[in-house]
């Protein structure tokens, strides 16, 4: 026999909101998410805007770019500026 969760518990994770003729979503995550997302994330993560971050470089860049400290963004542009001439 399979364990299943019971709504109770289910409710303890997530919460739900009716979007009219989009139908139910999930409109909060109050635990961690192991696994796929198949749809569209809004709103923050640990208080940061979500946003799909690929690989540490991409991950590195966007950290760079929100603290919004111009002498580590130009710092990270000359790097890439390296980088994309090394390969020539």
């Amino acid at each position: 026999m399979t364990k299943q969760i019971t709504l109770e518990e289910a409710l303890k994770l997530v919460s739900f909101e009716h979007r009219g003729c989009w139908g139910w979503r999930v409109h909060d995550v109050k635990g961690d998410v192991k696994g796929d997302i198949h749809g569209d994330v809004w709103g923050t993560i640990n208080g940061h805007k979500w946003k799909f971050i690929g690989t540490p470089r991409d991950k590195l860049q966007s950290l760079i770019e929100e603290s919004g400290n111009q002498e580590l963004i130009d710092t990270f542009n000359q790097l890439e500026e390296t980088d994309a001439y090394q390969k020539l």
